[in-house]
């Protein structure tokens, strides 16, 4: 299918006309570009030894997707290999995804995949282990790719050994970061010192900013994820509670029983639920992380507690109100001082269903190599860069280093140093996510108390887990 849908989606980038569906065919080979594939020679392995295969990747809407395809072309005249990319929004990506690694039709040779996504998806064999590809010399030119210049944290959050509740960096690793996600504060520096109001490092300091903010500015002291499902907690929100805590809250405690009525849980969501009721937009329960991430480009709030490389907007002057005027900071630590963030990065896996694995992996190298990413960062903004060596390039370091006056990319590296996955694994982490977001909104609209909304979303999760098995 070659036709396009044109639809009106909102992108990392603004509002944009792109397609919301859609399945392309890359035209023929073109002539040989020695100087741009000369790179790729360099490693010992015959690029060529699946010519005339043919592979669909399947792409969530993304500022990834977005920087990759223009490079595809690329990989087909080094190759010979035909590509396909079905591209869907995210919640449809996911549905399309699962009905096809579950029922093992290897429609998608290549997936968008990442650490919490694949702990559904590997108990029950869905997707290859990617070590045999990286170690067969065939394959793989372990000296040219380079594996260690990855940021070790985003390899371990890939890495997993199959075991529910724990293994996290351990076994197998069965997908390739392209990108980078922490959670970090950001706030409007020039708002700040105006009204000389406190960078929080306390939750209780972050409650009361946003109040001055909005008291002295007029605006939203904070904006944030609010929708009642799994998408609301998984970064400023949990990352939070890590922190609150320590580091040692879990949402699942170690007999896997659900954890969310734990005192420090409840005095955590009592704080930050009472700062977005009273500081906070009018519509917090239904803004989507875009919305939350446009409303502080737009100059409509003070803070935002999410996302690293959304950094990216709020500093584009083309599009943001905001540029040059925001700080950025780790998120408020708990009693011991520290950030315990979060951590998140999609990623290229392999569908164990694919008839063309070789070809598969052969894609995933070099849409993961030093070059390609490079390339998807300095042309096409991929944000932040997986790899340490891109990260340190001259050249991205000249777009990067001056957001914040300087504080983004010490920001970054210094919650990299903490930063992993923040979630147990298990297999249910879907339906869990949607149990406790639901939970938030009986507090906001105080319907139930803090106490008896965890107690009840614990309880909800204790069954769900039963009934899957995993108890």
């Amino acid at each position: 299918m070659n036709s396009r849908r044109r639809w009106l989606t909102r992108s990392f980038f603004g509002l944009v006309f792109a397609p919301l569906f859609t399945m392309a065919r890359f035209p023929g080979a073109t002539a040989q570009d020695d100087e741009a594939l000369a790179y790729y020679r360099q490693a010992k392995i015959d690029w060529r030894q699946a010519a005339g295969q043919s592979l669909t990747i399947g792409l969530n809407k993304h500022p990834f997707t977005e920087s990759l395809l223009p490079l595809i072309p690329e990989f087909k005249r080094l190759t010979g290999i035909n590509i396909e990319y079905l591209i869907l929004p995210e919640a449809e990506y996911f549905t399309k995804l699962v009905a096809d690694l579950s029922q093992q039709r290897g429609e998608f040779s290549v997936i968008m995949t990442g650490p919490m996504r694949n702990w559904q998806y590997v108990p029950p064999n869905w997707i290859l282990g990617l070590d045999d590809f990286l170690n067969n010399p065939k394959l793989t030119d372990l000296g040219w790719y380079k594996l260690d210049d990855f940021h070790r944290a985003l390899l371990a959050a890939n890495r997993w050994n199959g075991k529910t509740g724990s293994g996290v960096g351990e076994g197998p690793l069965y997908s390739i970061p392209v990108l980078e996600e922490s959670y970090i504060l950001a706030y409007r520096k020039d708002i700040f010192d105006q009204y000389n109001i406190k960078v929080p490092t306390t939750l209780e300091e972050m409650a009361e900013a946003a109040r001055l903010v909005k008291k002295n500015a007029g605006i939203p002291g904070i904006v944030a994820r609010g929708t009642p499902s799994l998408a609301s907690m998984g970064t400023g929100f949990i990352s939070g509670l890590k922190s609150y805590t320590d580091g040692k809250w879990s949402e699942l405690d170690d007999k896997l029983n659900g954890n969310f009525h734990d005192p420090r849980s409840v005095k955590y969501t009592e704080t930050w639920i009472d700062m977005v009721r009273d500081s906070g937009p009018p519509n917090w329960a239904n803004m989507q992380w875009y919305d939350a991430m446009e409303a502080f480009t737009a100059g409509q709030a003070g803070m935002i507690a999410d996302a690293d490389f959304f950094a990216a907007n709020y500093e584009d002057p083309k599009k943001s109100k905001v540029a040059g005027k925001v700080g950025y900071a780790l998120l408020p630590a708990g009693p011991g001082g520290k950030t315990y963030s979060g951590l998140w990065t999609w990623a290229l896996g392999i569908s164990r269903a694919t008839k063309n694995k070789e070809a598969a992996w052969l894609f995933v190298q070099w849409a993961t190599a030093q070059r390609t990413l490079l390339n998807a960062t300095i042309g096409y903004r991929n944000y932040n860069p997986s790899r340490a060596s891109i990260t340190n390039d001259p050249r991205v370091q000249e777009i990067m280093g001056g957001w914040g006056g300087g504080s983004y990319l010490k920001t970054v590296a210094k919650n990299l140093e903490t930063a992993k996955v923040a979630w147990v694994p298990e297999s249910e982490r879907q339906r869990l996510g949607d149990i406790w977001a639901r939970s938030l909104h009986e507090i906001y609209f105080k319907r139930m108390s803090a106490t008896d909304a965890l107690k009840k979303a614990s309880s909800e999760v204790d069954r769900v887990l039963k009934e899957a098995g995993i108890k």
